[in-house]
């Protein structure tokens, strides 16, 4: 093991990759686009608890079977199907948040540009792009309505009230002037592109984005986002945040195809990388799989590595590994270099070929990443026994792989304790 080499990869990543990440780290759009996932997170988990009531795993008759199933529905619809305007509000609020405008009054705007943009009053009041078909429609619309506010806003072209006026009152006579134009240029924007290509906007997003969407349910597309996330965490940086930042819309739209797939009984399921995949195959404890470390750490001679295992045990069986990451440390310690990084690669082909072979099956829910790993596994995908029993292979993996270094780590502790 050359540790000396270790060391040049650690400060080549510091040098080459920690600026660009803070960079994107910093980016206003992806912060909106983060938390206007974080705020449909709720719905979606609600929403994906119906999956095995109404599309159960296995055969169910009987009348009252026939006589919940309708009942329960609407909670799906509601959630599941209203995904996209959900994401319309909580992005255009975070970003009008983020500008320093009026934070309700710019989600609100953003909500009426997405309906204006998928036609929505076109379809009697339902529309396809209103749930997981229409999540980059709905980013589109968000940013779009609040760059326009806040140019408005920075040129000084509003109705300005006194100060005495209420101050919903003044907001919402400064917002008439943008929102006027806002509602004018889309439905300008929809008639030009309806004239012209035969569809609106969404439709085209769609068909722009279907190569993107089909490489980014890709073996490839999963290791490298694993591979950004486990390096930018090594030195310190929150990588899932930028990595589940970008892949969130498409999460999104895979989750809603495979739901469909599903309610219409066409197997196999289109999509395989989920946010099931990532969260229960590849974070088992936490990012790099360190759950292993843990139990080792419960027995080890060193005292610093036991007590920091003590305190990382429960945090870690719900996926949260920060006491384990700064604690032993693993974050910026060469040694752990390579199985934090390597563990989950390999998990990850493992786990896709064994699911695109048919022997895994497919994730049709979104659970919290919070939920132990072998449970989430097996809800996610409808129920399955054998997504649990892959997870704790991934388990099994992880501690091979990781024993040797834990090894090596713990008799130099232990030797430096000792004297």
């Amino acid at each position: 093991m050359n540790i000396q080499f270790m060391n040049v990869a650690v400060t080549l990543i510091e040098q080459r990759v920690t600026p660009f990440a803070n960079l994107l780290t910093r980016s206003q759009h992806i912060t909106a686009m983060r938390d206007s996932f974080a705020l449909a997170m709720p719905f979606v988990i609600v929403g994906s608890l119906m999956v095995p009531l109404i599309f159960p795993p296995f055969a169910l008759s009987g009348a009252w079977y026939q006589a919940i199933r309708p009942m329960l529905l609407p909670t799906f619809e509601l959630t599941i199907g209203l995904i996209a305007l959900i994401i319309a509000f909580g992005a255009s609020a975070s970003l009008g948040k983020q500008y320093q405008l009026p934070e309700r009054l710019s989600g609100l705007t953003g909500c009426l540009a997405f309906l204006l943009f998928i036609g929505f009053k076109d379809n009697g009041g339902s529309n396809l792009f209103l749930g997981g078909m229409g999540i980059f429609s709905a980013l589109v619309s968000s940013f779009y309505s609040v760059e326009v506010i806040r140019f408005f806003y920075r040129k000084g072209w509003c109705i300005r009230l006194p100060d005495e006026v209420p101050i919903m009152t003044r907001n919402g006579f400064q917002l008439l002037a943008p929102l006027l134009v806002i509602m004018l240029s889309i439905t300008v924007m929809n008639a030009g592109l309806k004239l012209n290509t035969g569809m609106i906007l969404p439709e085209l997003i769609s068909e722009a984005l279907r190569p993107l969407i089909i490489a980014s349910d890709t073996l490839t597309a999963l290791l490298i986002s694993l591979l950004i996330c486990n390096v930018l965490w090594f030195v310190g940086i929150h990588g899932a945040l930028i990595v589940t930042g970008i892949m969130n819309p498409f999460w999104m739209t895979y989750l809603f195809e495979n739901q469909q797939a599903l309610a219409n009984g066409i197997t196999p399921l289109p999509h395989i990388y989920l946010q099931g995949f990532w969260d229960f195959y590849l974070l088992i404890g936490g990012i790099g799989s360190t759950l292993p470390l843990v139990f080792m750490a419960l027995r080890s001679r060193s005292r610093q590595l036991k007590s920091v295992g003590k305190i990382g045990l429960i945090p870690s069986l719900f996926n949260i590994n920060e006491p384990i990451l700064f604690g032993f440390p693993i974050i910026l310690n060469p040694l752990f270099l390579i199985p934090f990084i390597g563990v989950p690669l390999i998990n990850a082909c493992l786990a896709w070929y064994l699911t695109h072979l048919g022997v895994l099956d497919r994730a049709v829910a979104m659970l919290p990443w919070s939920m132990p790993s072998p449970l989430g596994a097996a809800w996610s995908a409808n129920g399955s026994w054998k997504n649990m029993f892959m997870c704790l292979f991934a388990f099994f993996n992880a501690w091979m792989i990781y024993r040797p270094f834990f090894n090596v780590y713990e008799r130099q502790l232990a030797e430096s304790e000792s004297r």
